[in-house]
């Protein structure tokens, strides 16, 4: 399995957990401190082996970085950021079982069998387990390694579009596989206004808050701002907002599972392409003899590739729509509708969202006194060829 699949599973894996949490009260029980995690996994192994499973607990570590909790299959360990070095987000149930589950499936990344023994731990305790296996499928991901999620069927067009023989070729590819993300997109609107009609449907989709989507592996902040430029533009065209912390230093996303998933992975793949064709440019007689100072004609051609980018991804998502709605016949009005109400959902939450957390002012981007021309019209031209389901990944 290439990186770009593993990257791929693994952010829609975080998706469909964070969305999981908002719905089982029980994967929202929180741990006094990293300690207490130990005699919750003695408690899991144990009914794993009442159940003739021989699994015992791993060993529970404070971890030195508040950022990230993780397994090490050497140790066979289980790192958890201490309360007192930020680590009160980490020192939940969900973590704790999603840290277990690598411990019972080692090597497995976030697949198919991560996702299988997610499942399998929440039945041996006794959860509801088809809860996680809908957040799952919501996202476009299943707990077999059948090859019939919306993932799967996405990445074996990108396989296509990496050995077509021709650029029209790899051009179709690529545009099927941004078409069916779409698609389930607009799938999952309609799905979610047949609920909301539907009184007795009880709980249904609503919109998240996406994890902090670090930028700090980008050199300094005229890097970072340039690629929350980007950002911003991909979120906009697939109906995410989000927030900027820290100096650019991380991006938040808020919207509906499928948005901030996509949005998320796009950034991760299109970031790095923007600075190579940058770079590019920068060394080009183009540039050299138009007297622009290094800096600034980076920061026009990267607006303007960011710009072009976020024009590129409207264009397609409003093209699947109204394919949709053509073919949808007397539901088109249904379909217009749920897509209404689902970007007045997502500005509702975010709304409510940035007066809960006190979020003030607006992001007022990178700026230059000297602006270039010339590479503004590289930028945009670059960006109006590149393959916007890169393979490189950012950082």
């Amino acid at each position: 399995m290439s990186t770009d699949t593993i990257n791929d599973q693994a952010q829609a894996v975080y998706a469909a957990e964070d969305l999981w949490e908002k719905k089982e009260p029980s994967a929202r029980i929180r741990f006094g401190d990293w300690h207490e995690v130990q005699p919750f996994y003695a408690t899991i192994a144990r009914r794993f082996r009442e159940a003739d499973q021989q699994v015992y607990p791993p060993t529970v570590r404070p971890r030195k970085g508040a950022l990230q909790a993780h397994y090490d299959a050497a140790l066979q360990s289980v790192f958890i950021p201490p309360y007192d070095r930020g680590g009160s987000w980490s020192l939940k149930t969900a973590t704790a079982i999603h840290e277990f589950a690598h411990h019972i499936s080692p090597g497995a990344g976030h697949g198919p069998d991560f996702r299988a023994a997610m499942i399998e731990c929440l039945e041996i305790m006794g959860w509801d387990a088809d809860l996680l296996a809908e957040c799952y499928a919501k996202v476009g991901l299943s707990t077999s390694d059948k090859g019939d999620s919306i993932t799967d069927k996405v990445s074996k067009l990108l396989t296509h579009a990496d050995k077509a023989a021709t650029d029209e070729e790899r051009r179709t590819y690529l545009e099927k596989a941004e078409g069916l993300a779409a698609t389930h997109a607009v799938n999952l609107a309609l799905l979610r206004k047949k609920q909301a009609d539907n009184e007795n449907s009880g709980e249904r989709d609503r919109p998240i808050t996406g994890g902090m989507f670090s930028l700090t592996a980008l050199p300094n902040v005229t890097y970072r701002n340039l690629a929350v430029e980007l950002g911003t533009a991909i979120g906009r065209a697939h109906g995410a907002q989000c927030v900027i912390r820290g100096r650019s230093q991380w991006m938040t996303f808020y919207g509906f599972p499928e948005d901030v998933n996509l949005t998320e992975l796009m950034i991760n793949r299109v970031t790095p392409m923007m600075f190579e064709e940058a770079d590019r440019y920068l060394r080009s007689e183009e540039h050299r003899v138009s007297g622009t100072a290094t800096v600034s004609a980076r920061i026009t051609f990267c607006q303007n590739f960011a710009w072009e980018v976020g024009r590129r991804l409207r264009e397609a998502v409003k093209q699947t729509e109204k394919e949709i709605m053509a073919l949808t016949d007397g539901s088109a009005a249904s379909t217009e509708i749920a897509l209404r109400d689902k970007a007045v959902e997502v500005l509702d939450y975010v709304a409510y969202e940035f007066k809960r957390q006190g979020v003030k002012g607006a992001w007022r981007g990178s700026n230059t006194s000297n602006w270039s021309g010339t590479a503004a019209v590289a930028g945009q031209n670059a960006a109006q060829k590149a393959n916007l389901y890169g393979r490189k990944e950012l950082g």
